[in-house]
C-alpha cells in the first residue's frame, strides 16, 4: 500500500513538472500584442525578405490565376531557422510560412519558402530562394476568377 502511494505522488510529480516545461515553451513564442526588440528584429527581417517571398509566389500563382498575389509582411510567419556554419557564422537557413492573397485579403494558398541569407551568395543582396513547398490551395471567391 504505502508502495503505491509513494509511486502515485511520484508520478503525479513528474506530470506536474512536465506540464511545467510545457508551459514555459510558450512563454518563448513571440508576443504580437506588443512592442518588443525580438518583434522588431522579427518584423524588420519580413520586410526585408517580402520582396523575394512576393515575387517567388507571383512566379508560382500567375500560372494558375493569371493575375498577381499579395504577400504582407505581417502575415509572415518563421518556422525555422538555423546557423549553417555554427556559432557566429553568418550563414543562414531560414524558413517562413504565408498565405498569397488576391483581392482584399483572400488567401489563395498556404506556402513555404527555405531562404540562404549569406554574404557568399551574390546576388539578390546576400537573399537566395532554396526552395518553395506548397503546402495547401484555397478556393478562390467567384468575384476574383478570370
Amino acid at each position: 500500500m504505502l508502495k503505491k502511494l509513494l509511486l502515485s505522488i511520484c508520478f503525479i510529480f513528474l506530470l506536474s513538472t512536465g506540464l511545467d516545461t510545457i508551459s514555459y515553451a510558450k512563454t518563448r513564442d513571440i508576443d504580437t500584442t506588443k512592442d518588443s526588440r525580438v518583434l522588431i528584429y522579427n518584423d524588420m527581417l519580413m520586410l526585408i525578405l517580402n520582396a523575394q517571398v512576393e515575387e517567388v509566389a507571383n512566379q508560382y500563382y500567375f500560372k494558375k490565376l493569371k493575375q498577381r498575389v499579395a504577400v504582407y509582411p505581417y502575415d509572415m510567419n518563421v518556422v525555422n531557422v538555423k546557423r549553417v556554419n555554427g556559432f557566429r557564422g553568418f550563414d543562414f537557413l531560414i524558413t517562413i510560412e504565408t498565405k498569397p492573397s488576391l483581392g482584399a485579403h483572400n488567401p489563395v494558398g498556404k506556402d513555404r519558402f527555405t531562404f540562404q541569407i549569406s554574404p557568399d551568395v551574390p546576388k539578390m543582396d546576400g537573399i537566395k530562394l532554396i526552395e518553395l513547398k506548397h503546402i495547401k490551395s484555397y478556393s478562390i471567391p467567384p468575384h476574383l476568377r478570370d
